[in-house]
């Protein structure tokens, strides 16, 4: 299974076919809650939960389990928010990497009135920030995209 798994991560860079990312928006009093991304592309950066939309999975399912591998919490899928592309080349306009990403609004179904996010799996940070607040962090192009697209923000 590692072998696999490892062979997998392999063939996200520079890609023979565009992967599926499936991701979720939780928004709570005016506060989006934000993962630091641990891996590649986007190491370092702020955007939302989500990852890898697993062979055989439906994509509501996906963006549930991803969200709650990476902040421990429990959500339901309420509607689409956006579909994205993204793709980055390299310094010889190679391209490598290429997502679709599916982002959903989603429902906390527990902890409701208090939710605490716990950075897991492939985040290394997670915490609600404040809308205006968030150009105080390093966001990923797609996340910009994914806030500019729903006019959530207007200045970045």
């Amino acid at each position: 299974m590692e072998k696999q798994k490892e062979n997998y991560k392999n063939h996200r860079k520079y890609p023979h076919f565009p992967h599926i990312g499936v991701g979720g928006l939780l928004i709570k009093d005016n506060h989006i809650l934000l993962i630091k991304r641990k891996y590649e592309p986007d190491a370092g950066f702020w955007s939302i939960p989500g990852g890898h939309l697993k062979l055989g999975e439906k994509n509501k399912i996906g963006a549930e389990r991803e969200f709650f591998e990476e902040t421990g919490l429990k959500v339901k899928v309420n509607r689409l928010a956006g579909i994205l592309d993204k793709i980055i080349y390299d310094e010889k306009k190679k391209i490598k990497y290429h997502y679709i990403l599916i982002n959903y609004y989603v429902d906390l179904i527990e902890d409701t009135t208090n939710p605490r996010p716990k950075a897991n799996d492939d985040a290394l940070e997670a915490k609600f920030v404040h809308i205006e607040n968030l150009s105080d962090y390093k966001l990923t192009d797609s996340m910009i995209g994914l806030l500019h697209k729903l006019e959530l923000i207007h200045n970045l």
